[in-house]
């Protein structure tokens, strides 16, 4: 290949990246803008109710996380049939997707609700004193949120469907449908706007769960009138599980499920470690989490497009258009992150302060943020190269090393350097940051040795068609 060739394919791949990132990074940011929106209404209430509905939300993260299995599973494996030219097959996987989404979140879901409070008090029990608030609230918001589930678990698996046939605008359409209604019932919700009660907490999980409910609907919407390449027709639904299917699924899946189960159950005890500092650190942490967000949506939009493109190129059998792609997804995001760092250090401090005047709160999570950012383009390479290895089907390894990470690296330093050492809250997001940069190292290790383009999730399901 000549060096004009090579650079005009580099320009085409990068145009191939940016057509589905751009869609998914503006989705993030959405969704981050949000979620800012959310905590500084709730932030409004107190340093309490923002330490409430954190809680509450590691709680349900850990519960969707197992649930991830069905989305990862359905965006690799679309993507691949979609690169093979399978389209039938590519919807049959979307609705045994959805109608196992549906059974499993009921389950989940109504285990969740029933031991909500037990699940809160376990969150709390480092605190010196138990904050009742806490408690009472975290627990109804758990409730509300984890019901909402049902809807929004399919919602997910939709998404994911799209993304898998490289159709990245219609889940920012479907978010931000989503997320205006989850802003107008947050604000009318929380504080009683008009004939609407003032609910606080229980406020913000009822807008959430409506936001839910209405993406959803449009989402299924979609899907039944079948303009997007991929179509759910109703007359020809059986009402009962292909588990052919849903083994090709979970091979893919279920390490994705582990992985992300493996990093929200540290989270749960990373929390519960940062809650036995006190209200106000949990608060800080929070703050920090929410603010930090925003900076890592290149990370997340490029990552998304490294699955699609990977698992469509290897599809249709070109394993260095793989590469090239995953390459170039890096790069990209390694600049972005980059620009996206300096920006979020310059303006750290007037972000901070638009969700408490609480000076605690502020000095804890401005410091902490700082912290963060210093790993910020670490963390979005990681995200691409995982997402390369999920698009390649390459699930396994991406569990190993957030299992070794999260629970062998970050918690071991959180505890030793947050409250053995005296640190605080910023030896928790230090340790996150030594966390970031050692599977960074294990990512790109996996990456350059080339196995994950060898896999073949394709052929597995087509002898049995």
């Amino acid at each position: 290949m000549s060096k004009l060739t090579a650079v005009q394919n580099n320009q085409e791949i990068r145009k191939n990246i940016f057509h589905l990132a751009w869609p998914a990074i503006l989705r993030m940011f959405l969704q981050s803008i949000v979620g800012v929106v959310d905590v500084i209404m709730v932030g409004q209430l107190g340093a309490a109710a923002i330490a409430s509905v954190d809680i509450g939300n590691r709680v349900v993260f850990v519960l969707i996380g197992t649930l991830m299995s069905l989305t990862i599973g359905a965006t690799a494996l679309v993507a691949h049939y979609i690169g093979a030219g399978n389209r039938n097959e590519a919807n049959h996987i979307m609705w045994q997707s959805l109608f196992s989404g549906f059974i499993a979140a009921f389950i989940i879901s109504g285990i969740g609700i029933i031991f909500s409070k037990d699940l809160m008090g376990a969150m709390t029990f480092l605190m010196e004193k138990s904050d009742p608030f806490i408690l009472n609230q975290g627990s109804t918001y758990l409730n509300i949120v984890l019901a909402s589930m049902l809807f929004g678990l399919p919602m997910m698996v939709v998404n994911a469907v799209l993304q898998g046939i490289g159709d990245m605008k219609t889940p920012l359409f479907i978010m931000f449908i989503s997320n205006i209604v989850n802003v107008l019932f947050n604000y009318l919700l929380i504080f009683g706007i008009g004939i609407f009660p003032a609910l606080g907490v229980a406020g913000a999980a009822l807008g959430s769960g409506i936001g839910r409910f209405v993406g959803f609907l449009i989402g299924i919407t979609i899907l039944i009138r079948g303009e997007k390449g991929i179509k759910l027709d109703l007359k020809v639904i059986e009402l009962k599980i292909d588990f052919e299917i849903l083994k090709d699924i979970l091979i893919i899946g279920i390490p994705a499920a582990v992985e992300q189960f493996a990093r929200q159950s540290s989270q749960i005890i990373y929390t519960a470690l940062v809650a036995g500092l006190g209200t106000a650190t949990i608060a800080a942490n929070a703050v920090t989490m929410n603010v930090s967000s925003l900076s890592f949506m290149p990370g997340f939009g490029f990552g998304m497009a490294a699955t699609t493109l990977v698992g469509q190129s290897l599809g249709a059998k070109k394993k260095q258009l793989a590469e090239d792609y995953s390459k170039q997804s890096a790069f990209l995001t390694l600049i972005l992150m980059t620009a996206a760092s300096i920006l979020m250090y310059i303006f750290v401090n007037p972000i901070v302060n638009l969700y408490t005047d609480n000076p605690a709160v502020i000095n804890m999570a401005v410091s902490a943020i700082k912290i963060f950012i210093l790993f910020q383009p670490l963390l979005g390479l990681l995200m691409v190269l995982a997402g390369a290895l999920k698009g390649a089907g390459d699930t396994k390894w991406v569990m190993y090393f957030t299992i070794i990470g999260n629970w062998g690296v970050r918690l071991v330093l959180s505890y030793v350097l947050g409250l053995r050492m005296g640190i605080g809250l910023n030896g928790f997001w230090l340790a996150m940051g030594i966390d970031i940069t050692f599977r960074t190292m294990l990512i790109i290790w996996r990456f350059i040795s080339g196995k994950w383009k060898n896999l073949d999730v394709v052929k597995i399901r087509e002898k049995r068609i």
